[in-house]
């Protein structure tokens, strides 16, 4: 597996921007790939906005913005994403299986 090559460039205003070096594209698998002095910070993965853990872009007033794959969601959709169900799902413990229902 080869380990992933970053070209980073700091702005003379002090704004620091993460690319791929082989792709030129913004891209940074683990923090915002733009940063600028005044908080402003923009998570890019391949050249799209994209942040699974939080928002993509979050604005130096405390605005945030949320991407996946570029396609911009709103904060209750984000959140959702990935809550699923337990209703009638079953469970094993010490061996007895029961059966998840809705609690009133």
């Amino acid at each position: 597996m080869s380990k992933q090559v970053y070209r980073v460039e700091v702005s003379e205003g002090g704004t620091i921007q993460w690319y791929d070096s082989e792709t030129g594209k913004l891209h940074n698998e683990s923090g915002p790939a733009i940063v600028y002095p005044d908080g402003y910070r923009a998570y890019y993965i391949h050249g799209e906005l994209h942040n699974e853990s939080g928002p993509a872009i979050v604005r130096s007033n405390g605005d945030t913005e949320y991407y996946l794959h570029d396609k911009k969601l709103t904060a209750s959709d984000f959140l959702a994403r990935n809550k699923t169900s337990c209703e009638e799902k079953t469970i094993v413990v010490d061996g007895h299986t029961y059966r998840l229902v809705k609690a009133d």
